[in-house]
C-alpha cells in the first residue's frame, strides 16, 4: 500500500512533481500560499489543507519544495508548521535548494520531535520536473532513503545517496556554482564572437564540437538565446542568484575563496536589478548584448 504524502510548495517545480505523484496513485494532500496551483491539484485528485501543520498531520511522508532557506524554516519550524502537526515517525523530505547548514538545523529540530529527515534537492529544471527525469541528490540515512526510493523515482530518474544530512544540499550548491560560472562564460564568448562578425549559429556549431562544449551551451543556446524567448519555463535568474549566494555564504564560513563564483553572482545580481529576475537565467545575455550593441540570435544548423 502506497504511503500518504503531504506536499508543500507548488511552484514551477513542485506543481509538476506533485502531479507525477498523483499520476502514480499516491494519496496526496497539498498546501501552498498561492491558492491557484492548490485548486489545480485538487481537480486532479489531491486534497487540500489550510496550513503546513494540517498537511503534515495528513501524511506519513511530507515533501517540501520551497524557494529559499527562510521559507523552509517558516514552513517546518514556524507557527502552524510541519513540526506542529507531524507525528513521531513522520518522514520529512526537503527537496528545496537551501544552505547545507539550514538543512542540518532543520534536521536537528525535527529529530527532537521524532521526525525523520532527508535533504533531497533536485536538478533538471521545470522540464525535468514535468517529465519526472530529475536528478535527486539525497543526504541522510541510507536505509531511510531506500525505504522511500519508490516515491523519489516517481519524480526523478537518477537518485544519488551522497552522505549525511546536508550533503545533498552541498552537492546541489556546488553544481549551481558551475551553472552560473559556465553560463557567464558562454554569454561573454557568444557576444564577443558575434560582435566580431561570426554568425551565432556558426559559433554554436563549432563550439559544441570542440572543447568549449557543455551541457549549459546545449540547453540554453538553441532553446533560449537563439529564440530570444526568455519567459518560457526554465530556471529563473533570481533562483540562480540565490544559489550562488548560498555558495558564497558557505565559503565565507569555511574561509574558501571563490573568485569566479563571486563574479558570476555579480552578473546575476545586475540582471535582477535590471528587472530580469523572473526570466530564465540565460536572459542575462541581454545586458551584455545591449552594452556591445549586438544580438546573439540564430537557429541551430
Amino acid at each position: 500500500m502506497k504511503r500518504k504524502i503531504g506536499f508543500i510548495g507548488l511552484g514551477a517545480m513542485g506543481n509538476h512533481m506533485a502531479k507525477n505523484l498523483i499520476k502514480a496513485g499516491y494519496d496526496l494532500t497539498v498546501y501552498d500560499i498561492n491558492p491557484k496551483p492548490v485548486e489545480e491539484l485538487v481537480s486532479l485528485g489531491a486534497k487540500k489543507t489550510k496550513n503546513c501543520a494540517e498537511t503534515a498531520k495528513a501524511g506519513e511522508v511530507v515533501i517540501t519544495m520551497l524557494p529559499a532557506d527562510d521559507d523552509v524554516k517558516s514552513a517546518v519550524l514556524g507557527p502552524e508548521g510541519v513540526l506542529e502537526g507531524a507525528k513521531a515517525g513522520t518522514v520529512l523530505i526537503d527537496m528545496s535548494s537551501i544552505a547545507p547548514h539550514t538543512s542540518i538545523y532543520v534536521f536537528s529540530e525535527a529529530k527532537k520531535k521524532g521526525v525523520k529527515f532527508l535533504d533531497a534537492p533536485v536538478s533538471g529544471g521545470t522540464g525535468g520536473a514535468e517529465k519526472a527525469t530529475l536528478t535527486i541528490m539525497v543526504g541522510g540515512d541510507k536505509a531511510l532513503l531506500d525505504e522511500h526510493m519508490e516515491i523519489l523515482k516517481t519524480m526523478g530518474k537518477t537518485i544519488y545517496h551522497v552522505g549525511d544530512v546536508g550533503m545533498g544540499e552541498t552537492v546541489k550548491m556546488v553544481n549551481q556554482m558551475l551553472v552560473g560560472i559556465n553560463l557567464a562564460g558562454i554569454v561573454e564568448a557568444l557576444v564577443l564572437g558575434t560582435k566580431l562578425g561570426v554568425k551565432p549559429e556558426v559559433l554554436y556549431k563549432i563550439i559544441r564540437a570542440s572543447s568549449g562544449n557543455s551541457f549549459m551551451l546545449d540547453s540554453r543556446v538553441p532553446n533560449f538565446i537563439f529564440t530570444g524567448n526568455f519567459t518560457q519555463p526554465g530556471f529563473a535568474v533570481d533562483l540562480l542568484r540565490k544559489d550562488l549566494g548560498l555558495s558564497l555564504e558557505s565559503a565565507k564560513v569555511n574561509k574558501v575563496p571563490l573568485y569566479m563564483t563571486a563574479q558570476a553572482y555579480q552578473y546575476f545580481t545586475r540582471a535582477t536589478a535590471e528587472g530580469l529576475g523572473k526570466k530564465d537565467m540565460s536572459s542575462m545575455i541581454e545586458l551584455l548584448e545591449k552594452t556591445a550593441g549586438v544580438q546573439v540570435r540564430g537557429k541551430e544548423e
